[in-house]
């Protein structure tokens, strides 16, 4: 099964993750929804108007939840930001593919180094140690 694809904004996503971190005390007796307090969102260094629109579009989206006086993520929620975080590390290690490419001419052991890195075929220590060797012989 894929996930629908949601957008969210940079402060939407920081919401989400630190919801993935504890769930949020709010007040549901508002008429426009869950509202967290103003201790609450700036204990956790959020700002309090931005948090209550975005709370109530992530709840809009399935990505959260009000329950027993707080809001939780839901398993959408979880998996929409885990799948952003694959994203990012996927697009960190493209660049790191891309420099391994760029530099390859003027330092072909450290790229062939980097790149058994990246693939998993050799350990941090392993390459650091490589890395040295190289750096001292040359």
């Amino acid at each position: 099964m894929s996930l629908p694809h949601i957008l969210l904004t940079d402060s939407q996503t920081h919401l989400l993750a630190e919801l993935l971190l504890a769930p949020l005390p709010v007040r549901e007796e508002s008429s426009r929804g869950p509202e967290a307090n103003k201790e609450d969102t700036a204990a956790r260094g959020l700002d309090h108007d931005t948090t209550l629109v975005d709370l109530s579009r992530l709840i809009a989206f399935g990505l959260v939840v009000p329950k027993a006086g707080s809001v939780k993520v839901t398993d959408l929620g979880m998996a929409v930001h885990y799948e952003r975080q694959l994203g990012i590390a996927q697009a960190r290690l493209g660049d790191v593919v891309r420099f391994t490419t760029a530099v390859e001419e003027s330092h072909p052991r450290l790229a062939q180094t980097l790149r058994l890195l990246a693939q998993g075929e050799i350990s941090l220590s392993a390459a650091v140690t490589d890395a040295v060797s190289t750096e001292q012989r040359g």
